[in-house]
C-alpha cells in the first residue's frame, strides 16, 4: 500500500480474533500508524494490494460501515483539531465521537447526553470539558480525544500513541480504565513505551520498513534502554543569567496562566520542569524562548540586557521544540531543506547554505541516524519521523539554551538513546538545557535542577 506515493506497508496478512488484545511496536516510520488506519478503514488500500473484512456482531461489514464499531485516537487526529482552531469546547469534542467527525452538527438525544456526562464524570474532566479547545494543553486534548473515542462503546479501541503528553495521574488513570474495559471493547495499541501496554494484551506484533517481521503471545518483551551517566563533577553554573524573568504574569488569551513569575537560568544550570497537565509548561517555555510575552510589570532580561527583544536575535541564541511548534509546521520542502532552515530560523529554506552549513547538516543527519530520509518531504513523515527532523533542525546550529518541551514523545527507543548522547556533548559543547517532560527516563542525567509548576506557580520539585 502507498501513501503520498511511498510504500507505507508490504504483503501483510493479519487478523483479529475475538478476545485478543494486540500492541503493536517497530521504530519510527515503521508502518505502524498506517496500519492503524487501514484497520479502522480510514485509509484506502492500493486497487491490487489485497483485501480487508470486517464481521462484527455476526455480519460482514464494509470499510466505511466499520468505522462505526471502531474508536480511534491518533497523533494525527490530534494535530487535526489544534490547526483548525475552531471555536468549540472541550465537551463539543467528546460529543464529535457519535458521528465520527470533527463537531457534533446536530443536538444530542438524551442517551447520548447522558453518555457524555458518564465519560466526563469517569475521566474526571469536569473542568477542561467547559474549556474552549484554543485555551487547552497538549494533554488536556489528548485526554478528551480518548474520552471521544470511548463515548461510543465501541467494540474495538484502536489507540496510536495515546499517552502522549499525558501526565503521571492522567497516564495511571487511562491504563486503569483500559484494564477495566478489556472484557468487552477489544484493544490495539501502538506504542514506543513499554508501560504503555496494559496488563489485557494478548498478543504483540513488531513492525519493520512497512512489514510485519514478528509476532507472538502477551505483551511484547520490554526494550532495555541504555542511559548516560552524569559527569563525575559537572561544571557550576556560572555567569549572568541567560534569561531572567522577574514579577512576570502571562496570559493566554484570558486566561491567567502563569502568576507572579521570577526565575532565571545561567549558564550550564541544565533544568527538568514537571508539572501536571494544564500547570502552565509550555506557555513557560514559550516566554522563555520570547515567542509569548508577560503583561505588563512583568520583566525580562536576556544576557544582562533589558527589551524589547528582535525575536529573530533571540533565535540566534534559543532553540525551541515543542508539540505546538511541530503542529504550526506546515511545510513540504525535503528533510535536508528542513534542516538547513535551522541555520536562519527559517520554516524550510529560503537562504543559500554555504558548503560549512551543508557539511554540518550531513554530518548530523548520519549522528541522528536521518540518513533515509534525507531526500523525503517533509509532510510526508509519519509523526515520530517529522519530531526527529525538527530536533535536528534546532540542533545543526548549537545555541545557547536549548528548550525541549516533550519532544521524546512518539520517538522510537534508539533515537531516544541518540539524542541523549547528543543532549550530553552539547552539554560538554557549552549549551544549556531546558527540559520538559512527564517521564522521568526522558531526562538526562546531567540536570542539575529539577523544579514544578503547579497551577500557574513554580517551586523547586
Amino acid at each position: 500500500m502507498h501513501v503520498n506515493g511511498h510504500r507505507a506497508i508490504s504483503d501483510i496478512t493479519w487478523d483479529l480474533e475475538p478476545g485478543q488484545h494486540w500492541a503493536f511496536t517497530g521504530p519510527n516510520g515503521s508502518g505502524k500508524s498506517t496500519l492503524l488506519r487501514v484497520i479502522r478503514g480510514d485509509q484506502w488500500i492500493d486497487p491490487d494490494g489485497g483485501e480487508r473484512r470486517y464481521r462484527f456482531d455476526g455480519g460482514e461489514q464494509t470499510a466505511l460501515r466499520a468505522t462505526d464499531f471502531i474508536g480511534f485516537v491518533s497523533p494525527e487526529q490530534h494535530e487535526k483539531y489544534v490547526r483548525l482552531e475552531l471555536p468549540i469546547v472541550g465537551r463539543n469534542v467528546i460529543e464529535s465521537g457519535f458521528d465520527d467527525s470533527l463537531y457534533v452538527h446536530r443536538a444530542l438525544d438524551g442517551d447520548d447526553a447522558r453518555a457524555v456526562d458518564a465519560i466526563v464524570a469517569q475521566l474526571d474532566l469536569g473542568a477542561i470539558a467547559a474549556k474552549r479547545v484554543r485555551a487547552l494543553s497538549f494533554g488536556q486534548l489528548r485526554r478528551l480525544l480518548i474520552a471521544r473515542a470511548l463515548v461510543r462503546r465501541p467494540r474495538l479501541l484502536v489507540l496510536d500513541e495515546f499517552t502522549n503528553g499525558l501526565d503521571v495521574r492522567a497516564r495511571g488513570e487511562i491504563r486503569a480504565l483500559l484494564d477495566d474495559i478489556a472484557p468487552q471493547v477489544q484493544l490495539i495499541l501502538a506504542s514506543h513505551r513499554d508501560d504503555d501496554f496494559v496488563g489485557a494484551i494478548t498478543h504483540h506484533a513488531q513492525m519493520r520498513d512497512g512489514r510485519l517481521v514478528a509476532t507472538g503471545t502477551g505483551p511484547p518483551p520490554r526494550r532495555p534502554h541504555a542511559r548516560i551517566a552524569a559527569a563525575a563533577r559537572a561544571a557550576e553554573p556560572a555567569g549572568e543569567p541567560l534569561v531572567a524573568i522577574a514579577h512576570a504574569d502571562v496570559f493566554r488569551a484570558a486566561t491567567h496562566v502563569l502568576h507572579d513569575l521570577t526565575w532565571s537560568i545561567r549558564r550550564g544550570e541544565h533544568t527538568a520542569l514537571v508539572g501536571a497537565n494544564g500547570a502552565g509548561k509550555s506557555t513557560f517555555a514559550s516566554v522563555v524562548a520570547g515567542t509569548l510575552s508577560p503583561a505588563w510589570g512583568g520583566e525580562i532580561r536576556r544576557s544582562g540586557r533589558g527589551g524589547p527583544f528582535d525575536v529573530w536575535r533571540i533565535k540566534e541564541t534559543i532553540a525551541h521544540v515543542s508539540e505546538e511548534w511541530q503542529i504550526a509546521f506546515d511545510v513540504n520542502h525535503t528533510v535536508e531543506e528542513v534542516i538547513l532552515g535551522g541555520f536562519v530560523a527559517s520554516v524550510g529554506l529560503f537562504h543559500e547554505p554555504d558548503a560549512a552549513q551543508r557539511e554540518r547538516t550531513a554530518t548530523l543527519i548520519d549522528e541522528l541516524g536521518l540518513a533515509p530520509l534525507r531526500a523525503r518531504r517533509f509532510g510526508e513523515l509519519s509523526f515520530g519521523e517529522r519530531r526527529k527532523v525538527l530536533i535536528a533542525r534546532a540542533l545543526v546550529k548549537p545555541p545557547a539554551l536549548l528548550i525541549l518541551d516533550e519532544v521524546w514523545n512518539g520517538l522510537d527507543a534508539a533515537y531516544r538513546e541518540r539524542l541523549e548522547a547528543h543532549l550530553h556533548a552539547l552539554a560538554g559543547a557549552g549549551t544549556t538545557l531546558l527540559l520538559i517532560a512527564h517521564h522521568a527516563d526522558d531526562l538526562p542525567a546531567l540536570v542539575v535542577r529539577r523544579q514544578r509548576l503547579a497551577a500557574g506557580t513554580l517551586h523547586d520539585d
